[in-house]
């Protein structure tokens, strides 16, 4: 879960009295449970964020489009904070701890699954981002809000999103692109119907009240967390469950003591071998799926921080910006819908659909900057979401056709983590070419570019099986 209300490159400084307005928009963040039905209710929590985070602008727009009214309200809101200089850029810091840059945890992922099972998992992440909201609305300054949802939300999400995959892996030997994708389907529900609803309650019942709401909303995750527990579920490999430390009898000789001492540490080492799949990181054709992961989740990203800017670089109103989001989230549902039974069915190989996708959007990416037509950038939008809806299904396919599924967990853990590791190395990467350069036009040929790379790997996988 985050708060935002992103101001594009090159916004003219603001006055401390715009500057202390409360965050406009509020957003949840809620990965799939591991079951097919479970992941689409709990990812349409969510997927919303990405519509109102496209769907926004600079705050004096906002201010232009919700009337004077309405923003007094948010300036108003100001003062529940005990220090309102806290406020800005709140949304930037929440974003980076909470958002797609809190993948820093899920090499852990694996571990708590073996340990305590996915149910269990997934129902105690509900809580803690459940509780990280409702605690949120009794905050009195953003560095606590940040604190609540570092370790709470911030944890549950990376644990969960690892979790849930692996679930639906496991339980779809057969159809797991299909299943994958209805998993995912609540993310393109959420992208259209969300975001509305979120704000729809910051007009009616402040931010406070929206982060009651949104809690109690989230709390809904946990019974897809109980079903999964009443459900039986595949037998989890107990190869990797925690050792016995072998015991040794004990001399008063020096040498004995030293053999105790390396026998504990190759037995710990042992234990964080096999528990975090630290072997992965020795094997190419791992380091190959990640950087066709890493690839395309940071050219999407990176598309959707400067997709509303650049569009009004190019001339389009923010109305006309929110459009392109609306018809493209309802393409994102249709691209994770239909991926599965195109590849379930031999319509099309995974390594075909996932190359052709990859083509799409790079060239849509690189061919937005230069449009300043409605109907070819709508095209653009619905390409690169229609795309995006096939990759973020078929990259979980992917893995698990060239890992297994005992490796699905620690493969996604550790991908999750070069994904974070990548965004605050390269995150500001568009931002500073645009502040170079003047323009998007570099910025979106760098993300352009960064999609076409995983073409490389890809082509290397699938002929390295022949």
């Amino acid at each position: 879960m985050y708060i935002s209300c992103p101001c594009p490159p090159g916004t003219p400084s603001k006055t401390f009295e715009q500057e202390s307005q409360p965050p406009r928009t509020l957003l949840l963040h809620q990965n799939s449970p591991g079951t097919m039905m479970s992941g689409a209710v709990s990812y349409s929590l969510g997927a919303g964020r990405r519509k109102a985070r496209l769907g926004r602008g600079p705050r004096a727009l906002d201010q232009k489009l919700h009337g004077d009214r309405h923003y007094q309200r948010s300036r108003d809101n100001a003062a529940d904070f005990a220090n309102p200089t806290d406020l800005p850029n709140v949304d930037y810091r929440l974003d980076s701890v909470t958002d797609d840059r809190n993948k820093w945890i899920t090499p852990f992922g694996g571990l708590v699954s073996r340990r305590f099972g996915a149910g269990y998992v997934m129902m105690t992440c509900g809580v803690m981002m459940s509780a990280a909201a409702i605690a949120g609305s009794f905050v009195e300054n953003s560095l606590q809000l940040a604190l609540l949802y570092t370790l709470l939300a911030g944890t549950a999400i990376g644990i969960s999103n690892v979790v849930a995959k692996e679930a639906v892996g496991r339980c779809f030997t057969k159809n797991y692109a299909t299943a994958n994708g209805i998993a995912r389907t609540g993310s393109s529900v959420g992208l259209i119907v969300f975001a509305p609803l979120v704000q729809l309650f910051l007009d009616t019942y402040g931010w406070r009240g929206t982060m009651l709401l949104v809690g109690a909303i989230t709390m809904h995750s946990v019974a897809s967390g109980a079903v999964m527990v009443a459900t039986r579920q595949p037998e989890l490999d107990q190869s990797n469950a925690y050792q016995t430390l072998p015991q040794t009898e004990h001399t008063n000789s020096s040498s004995a003591h030293e053999s105790t001492l390396r026998s504990h540490c190759g037995s710990l080492w042992k234990f964080v071998s096999k528990n975090f799949e630290v072997g992965l990181l020795l094997n190419s054709r791992y380091w190959l799926v990640a950087v066709i992961s890493c690839c395309k989740i940071y050219a999407y990203l990176m598309w959707i921080v400067y997709f509303v800017s650049q569009a009004q670089s190019n001339g389009f109103t923010l109305e006309e910006a929110g459009s392109f989001v609306t018809i493209a989230g309802i393409a994102n549902l249709f691209g994770t819908i239909s991926q599965g039974p195109i590849t379930d069915r031999g319509v099309m190989s995974s390594w075909t659909l996932v190359a052709v996708c990859l083509v799409m959007s790079s060239v849509s990416y690189l061919a937005s900057s230069l449009l300043t037509s409605f109907w070819p950038m709508m095209t653009s939008a619905v390409l690169i979401l229609f795309s995006d809806g096939v990759l973020s299904c078929q990259m979980d396919v992917l893995v698990k056709q060239v890992l297994g599924v005992e490796l699905l967990a620690g493969a996604l853990g550790w991908i999750g983590l070069k994904v974070t590791l990548l965004l605050v190395a390269l995150g500001f990467l568009p931002g500073l070419v645009y502040d170079l350069t003047g323009s998007y036009t570099a910025a979106f040929l760098l993300i352009g570019s960064v999609q076409a790379v995983p073409l490389v790997p890809l082509l290397i996988l699938r002929y390295s099986q022949q």
